[in-house]
Formats: structure tokens, sequence, C-alpha cells
């Protein structure tokens, strides 16, 4: 199972959100994508990818998000069909 995680972040953030969730991650095979650009209140759409097997760090890395967060995080689970 791959764990989707989406929220927005103020432009004003974005560098210091970035570097949290660099350190949040450490090793893990965490992607995280952005929105080519800022919705009309100015904030970014990130998404961070959870590949199978490291969902368990997704409350390690909220935590280290939380203060940068300009909506809440959504959490969305997929798994693999064929």
């Amino acid at each position: 199972m791959q764990l989707y995680v989406y929220y927005r972040v103020a432009t004003e953030n974005v560098d210091t959100a970035l570097i949290a969730f660099r350190k949040a991650r450490v090793e893990a095979p965490i992607e995280l994508l952005q929105r080519p650009e800022p919705d009309a209140d100015g904030h970014w759409t990130w998404m961070e990818i959870y590949p199978e097997g490291w969902g368990h760090r997704e409350p390690q890395v909220a935590g280290a998000m939380a203060q940068w967060l300009a909506s809440e995080r959504k959490v969305e689970r997929f798994e693999m069909l064929g």
C-alpha cells in the first residue's frame, strides 16, 4: 500500500518547510511533489508519496511539517491492482 499526503504551504514558508521536510525524511525514499503554480491565495500544494513499507514514517514527517502548513494534511491510501 502506498500513502499519499497533500497539503498547502504559504509562499513565505516554502524554504523553511522544505528544510523541515528534508530533515524529517532523513534517508527514507519519500518523494515530495509540488503543483506547478500556487493557488489564488498564494499557497503551494505539496504532495508526499510514501512507497510501500514506509507509511510508518508519516507521523514523524507530519510533526515536523505542522507549523508550516496553510491547510490540513489529507492522507490517502492506495494499493496496487496489477
